[in-house]
């Protein structure tokens, strides 16, 4: 046997035992969090099943190694909490805790763990590009990281060639479905697994760094130092003209560990220990605190034996622990981080407060919750996962999708306490939930649209939070009945041009424009609350403004008689946008023209009339009840006898000038899913809807091998000169279009139109953890947008592959159900 060989296999039954394998001589697995065989061999990830630690039957995921680094990693975080990436390279990407949310700070690209075994250091961070700075000092980093991130939950293994001990991470956040309480508690725990593969005795120390805030995030409170983002439409950013004092404190206890808080605003900080720790934990500054990466090196080198000396004016800080293997044995550390940052700047003056701080009062308050709780809360997080992971009858690609796609609650939610600027119409047990969308490009609270797409899991698993969000937009309805569109951020409109505020702006809304959907929004965000609970006093409350905004729309074109039911707004302008030129931003396909009659305008209003009925039936109002259905009917017969074109319906149509486009527009039924999700009878003529269908199959699908475009030609060719360009397509767009195709019959084109869209998301674009908003269709690359709420639209698919609307989907026994019996830990039953 040659030297090569002799090496390749010394180097294979290392990885072996690294990986899982039985450790020689001991006759004992060791215990991972994933196995090996679930690691991918080629180039790149894919969607698998596997045993995992914690679940009792196969766990669904992509894991993530070396060749296939993502952009953004798993965020922990939960509601209103901020959140901390933690990347695939095991560093620490953005982090948004201390309210740096637009724009977001980071990535700050910086290794946070640390281990040593003897003599050896070894940084738990794949540092490919910086490298050089800690090899000088013998520092070794991991050859690989084998990546799984199963929101709100990281399972990371380090792949540590020669190392006696090997080690995994598994971090999580406590993000329970149906506890929207213990859900916005704003910490993490890292559990790093150790385990002795030698026959030797090992010991050594872990080391865990955080940097804190930066002086301007410390030093944020009521009428802080602000001052305007250089860069348009992002938001305002405060200003620290005086360095404050970081104070530091030593705990002991169940928590151990350090306290760093501001000198000048006291109640912003973190705590950062172990988990019954004790006198053992040592505490430091940080290790992430050198000005160069030559001297990171040197301070990480030294982990074994010192942590750095604090610094008065940086705010990092480091917690040290020592621990001992015998031979074969595995030991889990567990360390707490908690941050308190209780305030954020909004426009102006503005300042919200995080509704946590309602109920918390620091930071080691946060940290010695964790710490107590942490076994009751992991296993109920794992519990709720298991639930969706054990529906076999979805495929692989759906539960694992399932699962992460929630990871936009930590990065896109807000949650103010209800105290000014926010109006005394706001209930102290409600508070005021948002979601931030656009959070980079174009941050605003709360556009209808986007929450309409992105509603599904909020109503199902937090019907709490959807229904003050909801008392939201009644009290900021305006007096004409029109729904408002956003609460605050860079898309205002006002009659002089744009009416810019800060993205994070709770409490200055405006009409915006999309007015003509906008409305359509509201009515179908308020039926699915009522479909969800089935509250009938809920109903009476909202049902007012309801009723005053489904006037309010249907008569933005009265002039046109049954056709303006069906139409954009008076003149092809929105009423909001009077300076525009006609045929812009007049519904939520923005950039798309669309003049006098369209199916997607007119679909989306005939299903308000649909749900704004049954809500006047239930209210005890059978003159409006009337109305709309005669509304309905006459804009229903204006749909079929003046739009359809034999095979699809009509783009546009304005009769009185001459204006019409016979593109096929891919999702042009867009009403007939809202109406059927909601439990209601279609919108379109049942045997037109079929033929639609089939049209857009051999079109818009037929265009691009990742979901359907916009628009196309009546022949299968691109629709050139169209807004967004002729390729482009919205990712919530493809759920609901593959949702119809399941619902009329097609079942298998509609799970696979889905399929493919997720897995150029996922696989191909690796952007499990930074959504996109629009696709191009001929290679797959993102548009524009990153973290979009909207694509958690996908939370309705199930409910479309069980065949069920929104009552019945949240039904006892359902999925919804089981998922929040899980959660709060009881019993599931098998469906």
């Amino acid at each position: 046997m040659n030297r090569r060989t002799l090496l390749r296999s010394w180097l294979g039954g290392l990885f072996g035992a690294l990986w899982g394998g039985s450790v020689r001589g001991q006759g004992s697995e060791v215990a991972r969090l994933f196995p090996r065989d679930a690691v991918p061999r080629g180039c790149d990830a894919d969607w698998a099943e596997f045993p995992a630690a914690g679940f009792s039957g196969p766990a669904c995921g992509v894991i993530y190694t070396r060749k296939q680094r993502l952009k953004n990693g798993m965020p922990l975080g939960g509601i209103d909490t901020g959140r901390l990436d933690l990347q695939t390279d095991g560093t620490i990407g953005y982090c948004t805790t201390f309210n740096s949310f637009c724009p977001e700070r980071g990535p700050l690209n910086l290794p946070f763990l640390g281990l040593t075994v003897g003599k050896q250091t070894w940084i738990l961070s794949d540092l490919r590009d910086s490298f050089g700075g800690y090899m000088w000092f013998g520092v070794q980093t991991p050859t690989d990281i084998a990546y799984w991130g199963h929101f709100p939950v990281a399972d990371l293994e380090y792949i540590m060639p020669g190392s006696p001990v090997s080690a995994g991470l598994r971090a999580w956040a406590p993000f329970l479905p149906g506890d929207s309480t213990t859900s916005n508690t704003p910490g993490a725990v890292f559990e790093v697994h150790l385990r002795n593969l030698s026959r030797e005795p090992q010991r050594g120390r872990l080391a865990f760094s955080f940097p804190g805030p930066t002086q301007a995030e410390a030093q944020i409170a009521p009428h802080s130092p602000r001052e305007p983002f250089k860069e348009p439409f992002h938001g305002w950013v405060a200003t620290a003209p005086t360095p404050t004092r970081a104070v530091r404190s030593r705990v002991r206890g169940e928590f151990s560990g350090l306290v760093v808080t501001s000198e000048k605003v006291k109640e912003i900080g973190y705590a950062l220990g172990v988990i019954d720790g004790g006198e053992g934990v040592e505490t430091g500054g940080a290790l992430t605190a050198a000005a160069s990466r030559f001297a990171l090196g040197k301070s990480w080198s030294r982990i074994g034996s010192e942590l750095p000396r604090p610094v008065d004016h940086d705010f990092g800080g480091s917690v040290a622990v020592a621990y001992e293997l015998k031979p074969g044995e595995t030991r889990t550390v567990r360390f707490v981080l908690a941050w308190y940052a209780p305030m954020w700047i909004g426009e102006g003056s503005h300042t919200f407060t995080h509704m946590y701080a309602t109920r918390l009062k620091s930071a080691l308050e946060v940290a010695q919750f964790l710490s107590h709780r942490h076994e009751d809360l992991l296993r109920r997080i794992l519990a709720w996962q298991a639930v969706i992971y054990d529906r076999r009858d979805y495929p692989v690609w759906l539960r694992e999708s399932l699962v992460n796609i929630l990871h936009l609650f930590p990065i896109n939610s807000l949650w103010a306490a209800a105290r000014p600027p926010i109006g005394p119409w706001c209930r102290v047990e409600d508070g005021l939930f948002g979601l931030m969308d656009g959070i980079v490009e174009n941050p605003a609270i709360e556009p209808i649209p986007d929450t309409f797409y992105a509603n599904a899991p909020l109503v199902f698993f937090f019907p709490d939070l959807a229904l003050s969000t909801l008392r939201g937009y009644k009290a900021y309805q305006f007096p004409n009945g029109a729904a408002p569109w956003v609460f605050g951020g860079i898309v205002g409109a006002s009659a002089g041009g744009y009416e810019i505020t800060a993205g994070t702006e709770f409490a200055m809304p405006t009409p915006g424009y999309q007015t003509t959907t906008n409305g359509p929004c509201y009515v179908d965000m308020v039926d699915r609350y009522w479909q969800r609970t089935g509250d009938d006093s809920v109903l009476r409350e909202f049902y007012p403004s309801v009723k005053k905004n489904t006037i309010y729309t249907m008569g933005l074109r009265k002039e046109d008689g049954d056709d303006g039911l069906i139409s954009v707004p008076s003149g092809n302008v929105d009423p909001c946008r009077p300076w525009e030129p006609p045929g812009y931003h007049l519904e939520w396909f923005e950039a798309v023209l669309f003049f006098g009659m369209t199916a997607h305008v007119g679909g989306i209003h005939l299903a308000n009339l649909r749900m704004a009925e049954r809500m006047a039936e239930r209210a005890g109002d059978p003159e409006f009840a009337r109305q709309c259905r005669d509304w309905f009917e006459r804009g229903s017969r204006a749909m079929e006898e003046k739009m359809w074109a034999g095979t699809y319906y009509l783009n546009y149509s304005e009769p009185k000038t001459g204006r019409k486009s016979d593109n096929v527009f891919g999702y042009q039924l867009d009403g007939q899913w809202m109406a059927r999700f909601h439990g209601l009878p279609g919108v379109f003529r049942d045997e037109r809807v079929k033929v639609t269908l089939e049209t857009i199959r051999r079109t818009c699908a037929a265009l691009t091998p990742y979901g359907a475009v916009n628009l196309s030609r009546p022949d299968g060719t691109l629709a050139q000169g169209e807004g967004y360009g002729p390729n482009a397509f919205f990712v919530p767009e493809v759920y609901m279009l593959a949702m119809t195709y399941i619902l009329e019959g097609n079942r298998e084109f509609g799970l696979e139109l889905a399929r493919r869209l997720a897995y150029n998301l996922t696989i191909n674009t690796g952007a499990t953890w930074n959504q996109p908003n629009i696709v191009r269709g001929d290679n797959g690359d993102v548009l524009f947008g990153s973290h979009y709420d909207q694509n958690m639209m996908l939370w309705a698919l199930p409910a479309a592959l069980d065949g069920q609307d929104i009552a019945a989907f949240c039904a006892k026994g359902g999925l919804v159900d089981r998922v929040l019996a899980a959660a709060r830990g009881s019993s599931v039953a098998q469906p």
